[in-house]
């Protein structure tokens, strides 16, 4: 489909728009310039999951749709994703139609503020960063990704506790440095890290960030994967 086909659908200047490829499968995906779009990391928490034919999936910040797009490839009985943009949403819907998802359904709404019935698997790719004013050369749309506005890691995790069944299973990327917040806001949460897999950039001697599997509920010890390089 053309990009002025989709501007058109989506009512977005032509220009911010750009059609790509969904890495590790080929789908067509369609991302804003003016917003987040994929990176390594998305492409590796897609790989990353474990995903199953009974499950419901909610995509907490589903963005542009990626990772409901990765979790689709294995056909499980429902997709969800929430978004507090209304652009973002648009934009996500466009791509699980244009790809022939039709079990799936987006929603605006803020993490903090939504209600459901549980469901078996979330995932997410949260911001990476605490919230600060917005810099002069960075759009709203980015600054919500990047920052912590209203999506921070006990939120996010309180989240988790609310719509997770018990023994549901979240998957996650973070940044490493992040890894000491995370652990705590875990702690104070109905959530537990399970496994945790780092990640090397090979130009770097430490680890750019960490994969997780966290369940709702149960002990255990956490696994720890062996590393993955980039």
């Amino acid at each position: 489909m053309e990009i002025q086909t989709v501007s058109e659908r989506l009512g977005c200047p032509a220009g911010v728009l750009r059609q790509d490829w969904l890495p590790g499968c080929g789908w067509p995906l369609f991302q804003r310039s003016d917003m987040f779009c994929i990176n390594t990391d998305t492409a590796l928490l897609g790989e990353y999951m474990t995903i199953r034919p009974a499950d419901t999936v909610l995509d907490i910040g589903c963005n542009n749709g990626a990772l409901m797009l990765y979790a689709a490839r294995f056909h499980p009985r429902a997709l969800i994703g929430i978004d507090k943009l209304a652009e973002a949403c648009a934009l996500a819907r466009e791509n699980l139609r244009l790809n022939g998802v039709d079990n799936a359904r987006v929603i605006c709404a803020d993490v903090a503020d939504f209600r459901q019935e549980e469901v078996d698997v979330i995932v997410c790719n949260p911001p990476y960063f605490p919230a600060l004013p917005q810099p002069a050369d960075e759009s709203s749309f980015l600054d919500a990704a990047r920052h912590e506005q209203s999506c921070t890691l006990p939120v996010l995790f309180a989240a988790g506790g609310r719509l997770l069944k018990d023994k549901g299973r979240m998957y996650m990327v973070h940044r490493a440095s992040r890894l000491a917040d995370i652990i705590v806001a875990l702690h104070a949460s109905p959530l537990k890290l399970r496994r945790l897999t780092p990640v090397y950039d090979r130009r770097r001697s430490q680890a750019k960030a960490v994969l997780m599997e966290i369940r709702k509920g149960g002990g255990g010890d956490v696994q720890l994967d062996d590393a993955v390089w980039i």
